[in-house]
């Protein structure tokens, strides 16, 4: 199914690199939408909570209509983030409104883990409404470590319960649930990250090891310090292009690619407006309370925001860069003929 997909990706490619040339939108193929920006988590690495959070998110019903729009017919992903998605105690409600509106569309959500039972609830949803669904779990280190990052004491505590019982609903549903742990390297996080390794591969989840991007969103523009530790625990990860972009940036290389926000992907706030991504969160292209997502994609704003898109340096952002790639192909092709044992084995479905 990889390969199909990554065949699909490739034949799609020139035509969709016309149109990132000539401003021309692509119908959208992945949405991060965020159901809240409020936190209860006290990160040193982030400011989110220190905000005060936007009132009167788009409701259950606003969220439906929002994604029954044309513009996102296509939409194969939703990616589920905020501030702490558990905030809404209404979630499970949020995934079941999005899922009636996009019922191919298969969802992420990333939760800090502070309130695990709703978690738990709104994964039974899905799993019950037989929505692809992947948890992902911020893990920033094995006990105080991870809780003296994340500000709040017994977090890891929580972590691993929540961790726990994700396992035990995977093996009863193995089709459907996906398990993930996230950790953002950082000066805060570097000393900790093998034995989250350890952690993660004692369980058998996946680890996303994270760029520590820094953004308006999160309020936390200067507060990382570029290590030498960096580049070897970036080197110690498996191959792939992100990894080798991550190399070339630490090495003060350009890592410019064609990025395809506002065309094949965007980010849906909590409060309806749309924005290209969390490097340009206050270029607002519009709010789905004042018009259809057809009538702003296709607006003259939106279209002045994907010229200031062509010009952006980069990034490694995991979802703004690998849904990029994938929507060009060629930097993506351009790696297998420079890796084609790790080609040999996708094929392989190793």
């Amino acid at each position: 199914m990889n390969i199909i997909e990554e065949l699909k990706s490739l034949i799609a490619a020139p035509g969709n690199l016309i149109s990132w040339h000539l401003n021309i939108p692509l119908l959208p193929r992945w949405i991060v939408f965020m159901p809240s920006d409020a936190c209860n988590s006290k990160c040193r690495h982030c400011d989110i909570w220190q905000q005060k959070p936007t009132p009167n998110p788009l409701t259950p019903e606003e969220i439906e209509k929002t994604f029954k729009d044309p513009l996102f017919k296509n939409v194969e992903m939703v990616m589920l983030t905020g501030g702490e998605v558990t905030m809404r105690k209404d979630l499970p409600e949020v995934i079941s409104a999005i899922h009636r509106a996009l019922p191919k569309a298969a969802m992420q959500i990333s939760t800090n883990a502070l309130l695990p039972e709703r978690i738990l609830e709104t994964t039974r949803t899905a799993i019950k409404e037989g929505i692809d669904f992947e948890v992902g779990i911020s893990l920033d280190g094995i006990g105080k470590d991870h809780d003296d990052i994340r500000g709040v004491p017994g977090n890891f505590e929580k972590a691993d319960y929540l961790i726990k019982e994700l396992v035990i609903l995977r093996k009863e549903n193995p089709e459907i649930l996906k398990i993930a742990a996230g950790i953002v390297l950082s000066d805060l996080t570097l000393g900790w990250l093998d034995k989250v390794r350890d952690y993660t591969k004692e369980r058998n989840i996946m680890l996303v090891e994270a760029w520590y991007n820094e953004s308006s969103f999160y309020k936390n523009i200067g507060k990382n310090e570029i290590q030498v530790k960096l580049r070897k625990a970036v080197k110690s990860q498996p191959t792939s292009l992100l990894q080798e972009k991550w190399l070339d940036l630490l090495k003060g290389k350009s890592i410019q690619f064609p990025c395809f926000a506002v065309s094949s992907y965007c980010v849906l706030k909590c409060n309806g407006d749309i924005v290209p991504c969390l490097n340009l969160w206050n270029d607002k292209v519009g709010n789905t309370r004042e018009a259809t997502p057809t009538e702003i994609w296709h607006s003259e704003k939106a279209k002045k925001i994907r010229e200031k898109v062509k010009n952006c340096k980069g990034c490694l952002n995991g979802w703004g860069a690998g849904w990029s790639f994938k929507s060009s192909y060629y930097q993506i092709l351009f790696f297998y003929l420079r890796h084609p044992k790790l080609l040999i084995k996708k094929i392989r479905g190793i």
